[in-house]
């Protein structure tokens, strides 16, 4: 048995989970800007030979490379989170509208009398709102289809950039 406050809590303990995420990507997308400056540092140094510049580009290469995975991961961790808010937002939405209109129609067809109408309009509408739910999971699955490929379309060009930055080093 759910209780009734076990949802609020868990939804705090989202949110804080969601917030954690944030900074830490915050955090993540500045070490990388620090890594690119010293990066350009190296290469526009010319107070050290070129085996020491390989050796600093290569190690602030591969620390680049490991800050953008964690950048990518923390990245569709905080858009999944913002999406399923954002989806859950909008089912209670719904959920409550839809409660709204139903006590409505309760309430005046004890006026009316009509109560063999609603019960015909409501035997109707179960179709539709089976229908409006799968709709929604369909585009529950396209989203998250979009958005991996974004996530492989931010993966190809962070591995173009940093070939191009081998090329550069290669010269």
């Amino acid at each position: 048995m759910k209780l009734p406050w076990s949802h609020n809590r868990q939804k705090l303990a989202f949110e804080s989970e969601l917030d954690d995420a944030k900074k830490k990507l915050k955090s993540l997308k500045f070490e990388r800007d620090l890594l690119s400056q010293m990066i350009l540092r190296v290469y526009e140094s010319k107070d050290i030979d070129d085996e020491d510049k390989k050796y600093l580009l290569s190690k602030y290469k591969s620390s680049l490379k490991e800050l953008e995975s964690q950048i990518g991961s923390y990245t569709a961790m905080v858009e999944v989170r913002e999406l399923e808010n954002a989806r859950e937002e909008l089912v209670n939405l719904f959920n409550s509208k839809i409660s709204q209109i139903d006590k409505r129609i309760d309430e005046l067809s004890k006026t009316v009398g009509g109560l063999s109408a609603v019960n015909q309009i409501k035997t109707e509408e179960q179709p539709l709102r089976e229908k409006k739910e799968e709709k929604k999971e369909k585009l529950k699955d396209e989203k998250t289809e979009k958005e991996e490929d974004k996530l492989e379309e931010l993966y190809k060009e962070v591995n173009t950039v940093l070939e191009k930055l081998e090329q550069i080093e290669i010269q």
